[in-house]
């Protein structure tokens, strides 16, 4: 019996540290890399803050749905602007909880070259709705309200996004055909439907490999551009990817845990936004810029945690004419696609035909003819490696949608 016991043990020990190595190795795989060379590639700086991709048009790398103190955030609007700062994203998105106060405490604006845009994180009976770029707070007037509340946000030269459209509090109401688009990409949620080993492996390296964490912890969601892909085959819908960062935990009573830092997630998602020209200086005015490229789709979703993506591009040749995300075009026999995704590693692109594979390749780089009518979308996975699982293939990049009809 003793020796059974010594096996048993033996036993446990040896599995706990092939968990234990196999967690590493796999962390490893998660780290991020650095971006190609932009003068070997295809991305080059125009101004600050700006790159222009392969396609033209400036892009600026954005991080949305921020809460501050004037919500449940964890930190001050000077805070948030600080972390901003240090994680280098080109504009960030606060969106407290019901209040536009930031804004009419003057807080919007350029901070040191970071814009920082206040909109707000609406209750509705729907789901938490996003209210950009209104300039005023708004809300649901009864029940039977939401439409109006949505008409009120576009009439009004806003956009408006259907947060954690799949999170705890899912988004219910998919048949307002003014909403103008959804989170794909929630990192409050991410973390919520991994598994209870996945959750205890993060917690055993996140003092160690906290990026590699961060990024083990999303996942494709399946279900969020199911989501979409049925609307949008109706209508034109954006998806963009956001944060909802507080840096705040609640433990109990008052008290609460000042994690994950604002810092840290500011580099995780970004969605970047493609212009039709740079940014002003001018707040207001740049607002505007902006928001009109997220409403008409013109931007792309970025696991920033593995590398920066500022020479992505998605484009379809139709005769003469180049036409990027957010489009819509009549089809025409010739028409091309082409996706460009440049990294430091080796990379999978994915083109998607409604919501069905289209084709697929490793490479940086993709042409392919246009079968027919359909709603295009690409993903882009990195390719990394481990000893005891062979290749994995990691999302890194979600398009927006060229429509061909």
């Amino acid at each position: 019996m003793p020796s059974l016991r010594k096996s048993l043990k033996i036993l446990v020990a040896a599995g706990f540290l092939l968990w234990i190595a196999d967690g590493y190795l796999l962390m490893r795989s998660e780290s991020p890399r650095s971006a190609p060379d932009p003068a070997a590639g295809t991305a080059t700086t125009t101004g600050p803050g700006a790159t222009t991709g392969p396609g033209g048009g400036a892009r600026y790398s954005g991080v949305i749905h921020i809460h501050s103190t004037y919500s449940d955030g964890g930190g001050t609007v000077a805070d948030i602007v600080r972390a901003g700062q240090n994680a280098g994203p080109d504009f960030l998105v606060l969106t407290d909880h019901d209040t536009m106060q930031p804004l009419f405490d003057g807080h919007q604006g350029y901070h040191d070259g970071l814009l920082l845009l206040v909109g707000e994180e609406v209750n509705t009976s729907a789901g938490h709705l996003l209210s950009l770029g209104v300039g005023r707070d708004v809300s649901q007037d009864g029940p039977l309200g939401l439409p109006a509340l949505v008409e009120e946000i576009s009439e009004s030269g806003g956009v408006s996004i259907a947060a954690h459209p799949t999170g705890r509090r899912p988004w219910t109401d998919w048949t307002l055909e003014e909403m103008d688009g959804l989170e794909v990409l929630n990192g409050n949620s991410e973390w919520r439907d991994d598994g209870v080993l996945e959750l205890v492996r993060a917690l055993v390296f996140l003092p160690f490999m906290p990026d590699e964490v961060f990024n083990s912890l999303v996942d494709r969601p399946d279900e969020a551009i199911r989501l979409w892909m049925h609307r949008v085959q109706r209508q034109p819908v954006t998806v963009i990817g956001s944060l909802d960062a507080h840096e705040r935990i609640k433990l109990w009573g008052e008290r609460h845990l000042s994690f994950p830092t604002y810092e840290r997630m500011f580099g995780l998602i970004r969605t970047y936004v493609i212009t039709g020209t740079e940014l002003t200086g001018d707040a207001e005015v740049d607002e505007e810029i902006l928001l009109n490229a997220i409403h008409r789709g013109s931007c792309y979703v970025v696991l920033e945690g593995y590398e920066p993506a500022p020479g992505f591009s998605f484009e379809l040749t139709m005769g003469p004419e180049t036409e990027s995300m957010g489009s819509s075009v009549e089809y025409q026999d010739g028409g091309r696609l082409h996706v460009t995704a440049p990294s430091s590693g080796p990379v999978r692109i994915r083109l998607y035909r409604d919501e069905v594979p289209l084709i697929e390749t490793e490479g940086h780089e993709l042409f392919v003819e246009v079968p027919g009518p359909g709603v295009y979308h690409t993903e882009v996975y990195q390719l990394r490696g481990t000893l005891l699982r062979g290749e994995r293939q990691r999302l890194w990049i979600i398009s927006n949608a060229i429509r061909v009809e």
